[in-house]
């Protein structure tokens, strides 16, 4: 079968497109000429196209069996970009898969997505995930906690956060987490295309491992040093300062929630063993040596 993927250029994407070409052609976009190259490199063939346009999508899209949506994220320019990219994104992407006729719709979603949270990339989430379910396709929706990998915004800020001098936090430090290895996302995403019989649903993926934000940065720092902490705005002048890139109070306080699933077990139901969170961080630490040496 030939799956799209869209939205492919990130660190989850290239995780799903890795897992996906184990069994099958894939096809996948992206916006920029340069995000291509790496997932070419792949295997996958790769349009560069303007993700507003139905049009186009539906252009690559003939003979694909499933469409992975992976468009969006919490970090946007603005307000306007945020609900466009995390449900605008959406609905462009239906519309194409309906005129072309694709079976399958897999939308990644976060735990807590809801049309009517009060944070707005929840509430984007929350009417995506009714988008797609009010479709008439099939479809399955995956909540995805934390996922973490080489690069990543959520991850990267964690990390420097954690060997910063003093460390830092976003919110207060006891929200539980739950992160997921990258590779376990995408071994789900490619187990629900493999999926024979019609799907409608919703599940859940997060780690086997469950730690407060405080106790993960003792993890990747291995001591005991106590972290400073803050949310919104304050936090977001932290983690610019930190990342030495512009980032806003809605992602700092997407950062300062728990992240833990509140669906059924995706891994349970499609047969994905989950990689503990030491050894994927150690895998994570190898691939980075790995791409540094290269």
């Amino acid at each position: 079968m030939t799956v799209m993927v869209t939205g492919a250029s990130g660190v989850l994407g290239h995780a799903v497109v890795s897992a996906l070409l184990a069994r099958d052609e894939v096809r996948a976009t992206v916006r920029r000429p340069a995000a291509a190259e790496p997932l070419r490199a792949l295997g996958a063939k790769v349009a560069v196209l303007d993700p507003r346009r139905a049009d186009e999508l539906a252009e690559v899209l003939p003979r694909c069996h499933t469409l992975v949506h992976l468009i969006g994220g919490v970090h946007q320019p603005d307000a306007e970009a945020l609900f466009w990219a995390n449900h605008g994104s959406v609905e462009v992407a239906l519309e194409a898969a309906q005129q072309i006729g694709t079976k399958r719709f897999v939308l990644v979603s976060v735990p807590g997505a809801d049309p009517e949270a009060t944070h707005p990339f929840l509430r984007a989430k929350g009417m995506a995930e009714t988008a797609v379910a009010e479709v008439g396709i099939e479809h399955a929706i995956l909540r995805s906690t934390h996922a973490y990998g080489l690069g990543g915004l959520w991850f990267t800020a964690t990390v420097q956060g954690a060997t910063a001098t003093p460390p830092f936090v976003c919110g207060p430090g006891s929200q539980a987490l739950a992160p997921v290895f990258a590779g376990d996302v995408a071994a789900v995403v490619a187990a629900i295309d493999d999926h024979p019989g019609p799907l409608s649903g919703t599940w859940g993926i997060e780690g086997p491992d469950v730690v407060s934000a405080d106790e993960l940065v003792g993890v990747l720092r291995a001591d005991d040093a106590a972290p400073t902490h803050a949310d919104g705005q304050p936090a977001a002048a932290a983690l610019t300062t930190l990342l030495e890139t512009p980032i806003d109070a809605v992602t700092a306080s997407f950062f300062g929630m728990p992240s833990r699933s509140d669906q059924p077990d995706a891994a349970g139901a499609f047969g994905v063993r989950r990689t503990g969170l030491l050894d994927g961080l150690r895998a994570t630490l190898a691939a980075a040596g790995a791409d540094a040496a290269g």
